[in-house]
């Protein structure tokens, strides 16, 4: 069976992560439940790059819109509000665009209480939300990108 692209970019994702100096990035297992959303983990990965800790969620999507009902930890996320230092969002892959955003979990919420409902990579840069799109390369299918942008974001993203 072949693996899926969002596995794979899953596995991009901590190869890039990686490479920023003195980094740490762990990928928190799967829960074998037998249900689709059923996971109680945080996110996809933790990171660690100093004096930063992150929990970041891997979306990868076909389209222009990434759809905030797909963000299915989102309470989770959210509960960790107000702690210094932890950098909380999604990373998502427009894969028909080549580009890879990141957006905290702060925008999200932000959206979600103006009545959004999905991300889109057509809009976002005019409708005035937080985000960052990280430097991406682009070889053949997979995107490369530079993950050292999440570390100069200001405080209360």
């Amino acid at each position: 069976m072949p693996v899926s692209q969002g596995k794979q970019f899953e596995k991009i994702l901590k190869t890039d992560f990686s490479s920023l100096p003195g980094s740490f990035i762990y990928r928190l297992p799967d829960q074998m439940t037998g249900y689709r959303i059923t996971s109680r983990n945080p996110s996809d990965f933790i990171g660690f790059v100093t004096p930063y800790c992150f929990l970041l969620e891997a979306k990868s999507i076909t389209g222009n819109t990434f759809p905030l009902t797909n963000l299915t930890q989102f309470e989770i996320l959210d509960s960790y509000d107000n702690i210094p230092g932890l950098r909380r969002g999604v990373v998502i892959w427009f894969r028909d665009h080549k580009r890879v955003i990141y957006v905290p979990i702060s925008t999200i919420k932000t959206m979600k209480e103006d009545s959004k409902k999905s991300v889109n990579i057509r809009t976002i840069e005019t409708e005035g939300y937080n985000y960052v799109e990280l430097p991406t390369v682009t070889k053949r299918v997979f995107p490369k990108s530079d993950y050292s942008v999440l570390l100069n974001l200001p405080d209360n993203w």
